[in-house]
């Protein structure tokens, strides 16, 4: 008797309900529902005025719903706790340059195959391009990757089922108007602003609602925003950039269309300089690589090669970014990957350490190998007095000052200017003086106390017995004329990092760079 008692509240609630459908239901304590609008909340409770008859009644929090009274007394902000993420499952491929991959990733003969939206067909990537446990199996990654923006909507509303409520559909709008489906967003706000929103999430979504019409009112800017993503999406970043510009100048955008295209063009601005920081670290070989290639110079000496690396590389790596992005200002690719620790800083990036390795040949004097010096000769007679050195004062051994066959520093090594007599010719730009001070700090001889801590590089004194250090040790020029092209690539690629001033580095070790 008690439930049949219940029924004609029960269904008159479900009819005003139906006729009155911007009315708030609320469940009270004892499980009945009233139908109305809150009309003034008070520390105590509220004023709440009934859809049935009009008048008003003053319910506390006891009498009510523990539910309703946080809502009604915190009153979230609309914006607060949205889930935007629309996310599928998938893997991670992190490569030793930087490159990030994700998407369908499986092991394959000598590497990994990687699937997904910008790489329908496959990409097969090297093994030995793949960072240490940088293959990241079993988990959740932006939908975005793996399938069109229309597809990505779709999933987000199958994934909120079943949709009852108007945060839901507000939260579906914000996901349309990322994916730049404009229209789509506005269908989710007018169906939220008719699912009973409380009295802040109705004024943003009205807001909101406005924000919307002025989008898809100014058709021309709105596709011009679209296609700037497009660009974006394939990395012609610049040629984006140049869209948003064109949009700005030609349709003068005002209000929230113009709040639209300059949150969209820092966004891809951001996107832009995150490109740049990590395709830099990628073009480094392929600079090199087409240096050397190049018709011109086949026959380059090791002095001309040496000083490219030093000064023009950074214009040969900005060339090709700039090929990439639509870019024609190399001033500004620079000044992009130069913010790299900055957006470390902010966690905006995350910038993994890099190694850059010259082989067992390389030379101090250059970038920072073991062999203690270009030009080292064996004695044919160990008996015969070698050439005289003015600074040994005549007290010069055989093989070295101390007898022991190696230069050392305190022997006092014998070069001369290039094209001056018998002496080892010594790279332009290079002189005596320099190689000394290059082997005292390879060597760790100018340490001072407290010296080398931090992010400095860890160059002090090699043990190098582990080493094989050949009796003959050919001069620079010698080296180069024998040096394969795969040799002379990685040695310019180390004799970048360590003298052009754009890389930091962190560590030698014995032949290897280590740079961020």
């Amino acid at each position: 008797m008690r439930f049949l008692r219940w029924i004609p509240v029960v269904i008159l609630a479900l009819l005003f309900s139906a006729s009155f459908i911007s009315a708030e239901q609320i469940r009270l304590a004892d499980g009945r529902f009233l139908q109305g609008d809150v009309v003034e909340v008070k520390d105590d409770g509220f004023v709440f005025k009934l859809t049935e008859s009009g008048g008003q009644v003053f319910l506390r929090w006891n009498q009510v719903d523990e539910g309703l009274k946080k809502r009604l007394t915190n009153q979230q902000d609309p914006d607060e706790g949205l889930n935007l993420d629309v996310v599928v499952p998938g893997a991670r491929l992190e490569l030793i340059d930087g490159t990030v991959y994700e998407g369908d990733i499986t092991r394959a003969s000598g590497g990994y195959r990687v699937k997904n939206l910008d790489i329908p067909n496959g990409k097969l990537i090297p093994e030995d391009e793949v960072i240490e446990e940088g293959f990241v199996t079993d988990i959740m990654i932006d939908a975005a990757v793996m399938m069109p923006e229309q597809e990505v909507l779709r999933l987000a509303e199958t994934d909120r089922e079943p949709l009852e409520t108007a945060r839901q559909y507000y939260e579906l709008a914000r996901i349309a108007d990322k994916l730049a489906l404009y229209q789509e967003a506005k269908d989710y706000v007018t169906l939220a602003l008719a699912s009973g929103p409380d009295s802040k999430l109705q004024a943003r979504l009205t807001e909101y609602d406005t924000q919307l019409d002025e989008l898809i009112r100014q058709a021309a800017v709105l596709q011009l925003l679209v296609e700037a993503r497009k660009q974006a999406k394939k990395k012609v970043f610049q040629g984006a950039l140049n869209i948003l510009d064109e949009a700005k100048t030609t349709y003068q955008p005002t209000g929230p269309v113009l709040a639209k295209v300059d949150d969209t063009y820092s966004e891809l601005d951001l996107d832009f300089t995150k490109f740049v920081i990590s395709e830099w670290y990628k073009q480094m070989k392929p600079a090199a690589r087409d240096y050397l290639k190049d018709k011109d110079n086949k026959e380059v000496s090791v002095t001309e090669a040496l000083n490219w690396a030093r000064r023009q590389m950074d214009v040969a790596i900005q060339e090709r970014i700039m090929a990439l992005v639509g870019g024609t200002d190399p001033n500004d690719i620079k000044a992009r990957f130069g913010q790299r620790f900055d957006l470390q800083d902010a966690k905006l990036v995350k910038l993994s350490l890099k190694k850059t390795s010259f082989g067992e040949d390389g030379f101090y004097q250059i970038v920072g190998g073991h062999l203690p010096i270009a030009g080292k000769k064996p004695q044919d007679d160990p008996n015969a007095n070698p050439t005289p050195n003015p600074r040994d004062n005549g007290r010069r051994g055989p093989g070295g000052r101390d007898g022991d066959g190696i230069d050392d520093p305190e022997d006092g090594y014998r070069f001369q200017e290039k094209k001056e007599g018998p002496g080892i010719p010594l790279p332009e730009g290079i002189s005596p003086d320099d190689i000394k001070d290059i082997l005292k700090r390879a060597l760790g001889e100018d340490k001072e106390e407290g010296e080398g801590s931090g992010d400095k590089p860890k160059v002090g004194k090699q043990d190098i017995s582990h080493l094989k250090v050949p009796d003959s040790v050919p001069s620079l020029t010698e080296w180069w004329e024998k040096a394969s092209t795969t040799t002379k690539n990685k040695w310019l690629v180390a004799v970048y990092v360590k003298f052009s001033g754009t890389m930091t580095v962190y560590e030698l070790d014995d032949w290897d760079i280590k740079f961020k």
